[in-house]
């Protein structure tokens, strides 16, 4: 079974945050989802069951089914959540920026980003439901909005740099997903590698399992030299040709031009 196609409406998950007599409820509510995405974190839409998160929230399912609703309901409220939150914090983020230079605010901005993604366990989850191409769980208007914020702060960060003569002109669609898929693969993958790795050892002493300090600078240095790169002058091939190791180079003619010319005299 797959992940439930349908959305609560923002309007909707903030009524059942919020109705109650007191804040009891509310923080029923939020150990609920706490408990809630940590279980589909961990297990996945199909591996966590209602009886599971019930358990881990130290409550019945009938109680749980009583604040939240079911197991599908729950879920759609954990991705709006979180969804809601990444957005509120870009937005944040993009309205104390404005007396920042253009490195300062990419510097804010792709911190901003690994932090959203430190905090939330949720996107083992998205990535798990993508790659089994179940590419409809997420609202198409959700996610066109937030990859609007990330556009639009990428692209007023970067022209403001290339008025300042210090970036150049970059895709900000493609700069933004790229900024926020480090974060994430690593997220998920870091975890999983060897410390005493001959080769990967290195760099996860150095940056952590975790989303670190250190690997938000890695990736701020990277994307300054990517956008500080000067223009070529010649354009680069698009597919440029490569010359097989084992094919023989073609003599040149007139080699054999000039020993005909050598034998007829």
């Amino acid at each position: 079974m797959r992940a439930p196609h349908i959305f609560l409406k923002q309007t909707e998950l903030d009524s059942m945050k919020r109705s109650g007599p007191n804040n009891k409820r509310q923080e029923k509510i939020d150990h609920i989802l706490k408990k809630a995405t940590e279980a589909f974190s961990q297990k996945g839409y199909d591996g966590a069951s209602a009886d599971d998160i019930a358990t881990a929230a130290g409550m019945s399912k009938r109680s749980m089914y009583y604040y939240m609703g079911d197991k599908n309901t729950l879920y759609r409220a954990v991705i709006e959540e979180i969804d809601s939150g990444a957005k509120a914090e870009l937005k944040k983020t993009m309205k104390h920026s404005d007396t920042l230079t253009p490195h300062e605010k990419l510097y804010k901005y792709i911190n901003a980003v690994a932090q959203i993604v430190k905090n939330n366990e949720i996107h083992s989850v998205i990535i798990r439901e993508l790659l089994s191409n179940n590419t409809s769980f997420l609202p198409q208007c959700s996610v066109e909005e937030s990859l609007g914020l990330i556009c639009k702060f990428i692209d007023e960060t970067i022209e403001d740099g290339v008025k300042e003569n210090v970036f150049i002109r970059a895709n900000p669609m493609v700069s933004g997903v790229m900024i926020r898929s480090v974060f994430v693969y690593w997220r998920i993958i870091a975890c999983h590698i060897d410390k005493k790795s001959e080769y990967y050892g290195q760099y996860i002493a150095k940056y952590g399992t975790d989303i670190s300090d250190a690997l938000v600078d890695e990736v701020y240095r990277m994307f300054i030299r990517i956008l500080s790169e000067p223009k070529s002058k010649a354009a680069p091939k698009i597919k440029p040709k490569i010359r097989p190791k084992n094919r023989p180079r073609p003599r040149p003619r007139y080699r054999y031009r000039y020993r005909f010319i050598l034998k007829a005299k």
